[in-house]
């Protein structure tokens, strides 16, 4: 090898140091674009909140519902935990479920399912109220949701917000009750519990559900939601409905 073949070999430039700064300037124009396109995504007013949608609530107002959730119009859709917010609500012991989704491009669903309250019962110091499965919703001192009816012949010791009412047959008279919507619960005003074999209702119209012994719930419930049905048509007096047997009957005055 000559003197020039060697000039010329030392002037070529290296091939693998070539390909390096080209593939590493690709890589840092690769991310560059991908950091421009994150921060347009998350300053862009396109992907703010701006509606928020809360289906389920009949006693928690939606407002309640968003500042729970920690959900506000103008916050980043990404910024939402929706695990977390859905959480957040069940903690509150007015919800009973919640999900909580996010929909493109700018827009919240808040599911709940409420705690409905079902009767109230007294207790040493007023009334409380208590849902399905007889947790105490809220107290008084005085009755306040007349539209539930009251269970009488028993009484709640040392309860208080938050906890649960299960002494004797309140647990099967919440769940006989539960089964009723609100319109027929709003047409009892009194479950008397004083004797667990002769269970008996009393309606608005003091015609009286005398439903027995606790048992074959929901073949007394179907019967119940029947027979208020047409209470409320029914021009005839009623003095009651009997259910303690297999086959319920009704007496006229």
């Amino acid at each position: 090898m000559d003197e020039n073949e060697r000039i010329m070999e030392d002037k070529a430039p290296p091939a693998a140091s070539h390909h390096k700064w080209h593939w590493f300037l690709q890589a840092l124009l690769f991310l560059l674009a991908v950091a421009a396109l994150a921060a347009a995504v998350f300053y862009l007013p396109f992907f703010k909140v701006q509606s928020i949608s809360v289906v389920g609530n009949s006693y928690v107002p939606t407002a309640d519902i968003c500042r729970i959730a920690g959900i506000y119009r103008g916050q980043h859709l990404l910024q939402v935990e929706t695990d977390t917010a859905a959480r957040t609500l069940m903690k509150d012991l007015r919800i009973e479920q919640a999900s909580v989704r996010r929909v493109f491009p700018n827009g919240i669903m808040i599911e709940v399912e409420e705690r409905r309250p079902v009767a109230a019962i007294a207790c040493e110091y007023g009334f409380l109220d208590l849902d399905r499965q007889g947790m105490v919703l809220n107290a008084h001192k005085q009755r306040g949701n007349a539209s539930i009816p009251l269970l009488t012949g028993v009484t709640a010791q040392d309860r208080y917000i938050g906890d649960r009412v299960e002494e004797g047959t309140v647990p099967a008279a919440l769940r006989y009750l539960s089964g009723l919507d609100e319109g027929e619960l709003g047409q009892i005003v009194e479950l008397r519990l004083s004797d667990p074999e002769k269970v008996v209702g009393c309606t608005v119209n003091a015609v009286e559900i005398r439903i027995g012994r606790l048992d074959r719930l929901d073949e007394k419930i179907k019967t119940t939601k029947a027979f208020l049905q047409d209470l409320r048509t029914n021009l005839q007096p009623i003095e009651f409905i009997n259910m303690e047997y297999a086959q319920p009957f009704v007496r006229f005055r």
